[in-house]
């Protein structure tokens, strides 16, 4: 893995699950019991049909479906047929006990069906001979004898021909029945720009601004001096000659007007000529895009016949030496035969058996799923990081989490399984010590009413927990608190890539399963074997760190594979009968953390005698947001409820006065120098200085351990910016206190 400063960068440096939205499954606490549309937004292609969805249904309600317009049809189920392209809306009332309720309106957008074009031999343009093979400007430049240009990189031309003298062909469009599967994509969070180099120019993974829901990455194009400068990605092992291809990625420029940016392939053609081809219909020098807001460049195109290699390009044609970013780049195709894992039946059931580390104690996982079977309401609870957040998947309802809850539901679950709940609390890029410190918040505040506790806790923070502050204890500090709860506790160990660590963590967390007799699933066991086989990473990683699609079923395929084994075996006694009476493997010092931040007040526990904000009375907006809908809200902020300092409101302490044992500070992490540092006091005593600005820093959760002390307390915490820094920013996401 390298040295201690690259793991920890790693590890942190994870990006940053989810709404349930199936009819048959666990049903996502988040949502509200009121009957309600599950898509706000349809957009459907003239002649097609969707049905509009409706969840938390009453049974003995009707439901009535009502178009604003001839554009479409809805028929009294629901289902939506598109006639002609525009908008329309449907209202969806609720009817019940002959009482009416509107229940909300979808939005119906209708595309035009698109004509088929008939294949066309493209129309061949040329380039001068002083530009380089597969480096070249946006279209052929218009070049005079007297100016033609020289070999060097900096002579290129960057004057566009005019359209009679370059004509461009229009990206061939022929039908394509193959099912497209992602064939590539780069979101950039890991820090790997994976086989994208610069085209005349350099490039370098950004964290200045990212496009990714919950990222912090991205890549930035710079060094340019000529208007075909940018970024390159060679397609040949991704893509396959014939097939057609959906290409789609994200830009922002800062110039201050607006400027033309291209998504275009280049190759050379059976007859020597070098081709430069618009993927986006019916644009040849590139779609315009806003200064400062985010655009997408996306179109298909059919792979042509080569000679050598293909390659997918972004420039900026209407600029040459400004910078411009790129973010959440995929391509969509055929999947080609060469670079494909194919397990066989045998092969994939292997890899869940292998997984399988242990079935622990089963009293408690056998006593979930005979809840289950009998009706009686049961919660999976998921926390972890970026990969149970479900990073990459696509869409995040293919997050191993949602898929394992489903599958438990209809496996398990009486009936539609309905009365199987899901909870998602994965947050990118943190530890199990931030983890410990909402798990009240983020778990036990969204449990269905009536319940305590979750019936089963997977906790997933193996790969993230490199170097924590608690070392471990946060870890131990869950399990414990969850045992005492009487949730059954599932150990679950993620891995990346060998380039990346591996497993990080297990090893040094699976002693913590042995000793409280837990259930434990490793996916290093399950796949590390095959990590050199050909397209294995592409089969199961969606880049270094995060597993793809196939990856998050494999993960619930894992899941399932214990839970079955459980459900087959004969019953444990529980041997957990009093968790405070048990010796911890390390330390009780962080179970039963409860979370303070800037909406509590003293009446909220009688621990706190009280709060005062002195300061730090701003809410700073940029702590990172969930990938999924959090109790409903797309984009919920992770910590929206934090204390920022006031640059020009003095050096006035947040002051707390709480009776505790064990104190810990959540604060950000961030790379811009306007953040400052802050002292930290108890009882007037100075206990250290925590640094706001890093260099890598990308607005990420850092947590500082104050006290940890055998008895409880009365204490006074001030939280003061350092002498120097008080027109500096600073910001405490949340403390933790038991």
């Amino acid at each position: 893995m390298g040295n201690n400063k690259n793991m920890k960068i790693l590890c942190y440096a994870v990006v940053t699950a989810m709404t349930f939205t199936s009819i048959v499954g666990p049903v996502n606490v988040s949502a509200a019991k009121k009957a309600k549309v599950a898509k706000k937004t349809l957009t459907i292609t003239e002649g097609k049909s969707r049905k509009i969805v409706i969840k938390n249904k009453k049974s003995k309600a009707k439901y009535l479906f009502k178009a604003s317009n001839a554009k479409i049809k809805v028929t009294k189920k629901g289902k939506v047929t598109a006639v002609k392209a525009g908008k329309a809306k449907v209202t969806v009332t609720e009817k019940l006990k002959k009482k009416k309720r509107k229940i909300g309106v979808v939005t119906v957008k209708v595309k035009a069906k698109k004509a088929v074009i008939p294949t066309a031999a493209p129309l061949v343009t040329s380039i001068p001979t002083g530009v380089p093979a597969m480096v070249a400007p946006s279209s052929t430049p218009a070049v005079s004898a007297s100016a033609q240009p020289t070999a060097s990189a900096s002579a290129q031309p960057t004057a566009s021909a005019p359209a009679s003298e370059a004509p461009t062909a229009t990206p061939v469009k022929t039908p394509d029945n193959t099912e497209k599967t992602v064939v590539y994509n780069n979101y950039f969070e890991d820090g790997d720009t994976k086989g994208i180099t610069g085209r005349g120019s350099s490039v370098e993974i950004s964290q200045s601004e990212n496009h990714t829901a919950g990222g912090m990455n991205s890549l930035l194009c710079t060094g340019r001096s000529a208007n075909w400068h940018g970024a390159s990605l060679s397609l040949s092992k991704l893509t396959e000659t014939g097939s057609s291809y959906d290409f789609s990625a994200w830009v922002k420029q800062d110039t201050g007007s607006d400027q033309k940016i291209g998504l275009k392939l280049q190759y050379t053609d059976s007859e020597g000529t070098t081709q430069y081809k618009s993927v986006i219909d019916g644009v040849d020098d590139g779609l315009t895009c806003e200064s400062g807001k985010w655009t997408e460049l996306s179109g298909s195109y059919v792979i042509p016949e080569a000679e050598g290699d293909v390659s997918l390009y972004l420039e900026m044609s209407t600029d040459e030496t400004a910078d411009f970013l790129v973010d959440d780049l995929v391509i969509t195709g055929k999947q080609t035969e060469t670079t494909r894992f194919n397990p066989t039946t045998e092969t994939y059931n292997t890899m869940k058996a292998d997984s399988l580390l242990s079935t622990g104690n089963n009293a408690r996982l056998k006593n979930a799923i005979a809840k289950a079977r009998n009706g009686e309401d049961v919660t999976l609870a998921y926390i972890g990081g970026s990969i149970t957040e479900g990073a990459l998947a696509s869409p995040n309802s293919k997050c191993y989490a949602e898929v394992s809850a489903n599958a438990f539901a209809k496996a398990y679950g009486k009936g539609d399984g309905s009365n199987v709940h899901f909870i998602n609390a994965g947050m990118s890029g943190t530890p199990s010590d931030i983890g410990v410190v909402r798990y009240n918040r983020d778990v036990i505040n969204r449990l269905p009413e009536g319940s305590d506790h979750p019936d089963v806790l997977f906790i997933e923070f193996a790969v993230n927990d490199y170097g924590t502050a608690t070392k471990g204890g946060g870890y131990e500090g869950l399990i414990r608190q969850a045992l005492k709860s009487g949730s059954a506790v599932v150990l679950i160990f993620s891995v990346f890539q060998s380039s990346a660590g591996g497993r990080v963590m297990e090893n040094s967390y699976r002693p913590y399963g042995e000793y409280y007799n837990l259930p434990m699933i490793s996916m290093g066991d399950s796949i590390i074997s095959y990590f050199n086989e050909d397209g294995f990473y592409d089969w199961y990683f969606g880049d270094t760190l995060h597993p793809n699609n196939t990856g998050y079923q494999l993960m619930s395929d894992c899941i399932m594979n214990l839970m079955d084994t459980v459900d087959k075996a004969d019953a444990d006694t529980d041997n957990i009968t009093d968790i405070d009476a048990m010796v911890p493997k390390q330390t009780a010092a962080y179970q039963g953390i409860k979370m303070i931040d800037a909406k509590t007040t003293a009446a909220d526990d009688e621990a706190i005698a009280s709060i005062d904000a002195g300061s730090f009375t701003e809410t700073d907006s940029a702590t990172g947001s969930f990938q999924y809908a959090y109790n409903g809200k797309k984009g919920a902020a992770w910590f929206p409820d934090n204390w920022m300092h006031d640059e020009e409101g003095g050096n006035n302490a947040l002051t707390i006065k709480a009776t505790c044992k064990t104190l810990m500070f959540v604060y950000k992490l961030s790379n811009s120098k306007t953040f400052g540092s802050a002292d930290v006091y108890i009882d007037g005593v100075k206990k250290g200085t925590l640094s706001g600005y890093d260099s890598s820093g990308w607005n990420n959760g850092k947590v500082y351990v104050a006290m940890t002390e055998d008895k409880a307390a009365e204490h006074t915490i001030e939280l003061k910016m350092k002498d120097g820094d008080e027109e500096k920013k600073f910001t405490f996401m949340a403390i933790g206190f038991n």
